[in-house]
């Protein structure tokens, strides 16, 4: 009778979860999608501090914005001293 019971609130709590992975997925979805725009305007931010022409700038990806101000930093530090 015990294992009965125990499967089934098993069973209950299964199905319930459903509605709960459900929500955390969306929830999870929309961290993820701030969390993008956040690092998105970051990026954009660091991105003008690049001596470049504004059009070059925009059309950079995220790889070449982090490579590019690398190297600035770099020359910039090994020009001071």
């Amino acid at each position: 009778m015990d294992y009965f019971r125990i499967a089934l609130a098993f069973d209950l709590r299964k199905k319930g979860s459903g509605r709960n992975s459900e929500k955390r997925r969306e929830r999870s979805k929309v961290a993820a999608r701030c969390r993008r725009s956040k690092e998105s305007e970051i990026f954009s931010e660091l991105a003008e501090f690049l001596p470049l022409p504004e059009n070059t700038r925009n059309a950079l990806d995220k790889a070449s914005v982090m490579r590019l101000i690398l190297s600035d930093l770099k020359l910039r530090h090994m020009m001071q001293r």
